[in-house]
């Protein structure tokens, strides 16, 4: 059994040969990975590990299917709950929870410091994607399910998702 979310949905079609297949909308399987590889490079840089929890508050469906498959990625733990242990906050501009001594990577208009551009780094995240972390699959993928329960939970389904079925799936 695969033991990480991103590598199941991603890599694993990517791998046999169905990467210009769409997955979300229109995005293929490729342009999906090379996306949440590269947020996952900007993650691990921001100081996400396996394990870490990062909290996730965005409006965009794309975008919050996007980061929590980077978060998968690299091992950290989803959470849409703000918990201070968190060493980064994914938000959209309008989004009221604060870093307090966090980095908040934000996605919108006019992002100011100290809070970090989500398109900058997804840019920097490019020239150092994020490799699959291989995960125990007990570890957990959010505070309500292990790996291995998300796992199961998309075993029963089939791309291409519309992106608000995949949020949910995802748990985003």
């Amino acid at each position: 059994m695969v033991s990480n979310v991103s590598f199941a949905l991603l890599d694993a079609a990517v791998i046999a040969g169905r990467g210009e297949d769409p997955i979300v909308g229109r995005r293929t399987h490729a342009r999906l990975l090379e996306e949440v590889a590269a947020l996952g490079g900007a993650l691990k840089y921001l100081g996400v590990d396996r394990g870490s929890p990062v909290v996730v508050d965005l409006e965009d469906d794309d975008d919050a299917v996007v980061a929590a498959l980077a978060v998968a990625r690299i091992g950290g733990i989803l959470t849409t709950v703000d918990t201070p242990d968190a060493p980064v906050l994914v938000v959209s501009a309008g989004s009221a929870l604060s870093g307090e001594g966090r980095v908040r990577l934000v996605r919108g208009e006019s992002v100011t410091e100290p809070d970090a551009d989500w398109e900058v780094l997804i840019r920097a995240g490019r020239t150092d994607p994020a490799a699959t972390e291989l995960l125990d699959p007990d570890s957990a993928y959010s505070p309500d399910r292990s790996v291995a329960e998300q796992l199961e939970l998309l075993a029963g389904t089939s791309a291409p998702y519309d992106a608000g079925e995949l949020r949910g799936l995802l748990g985003v």
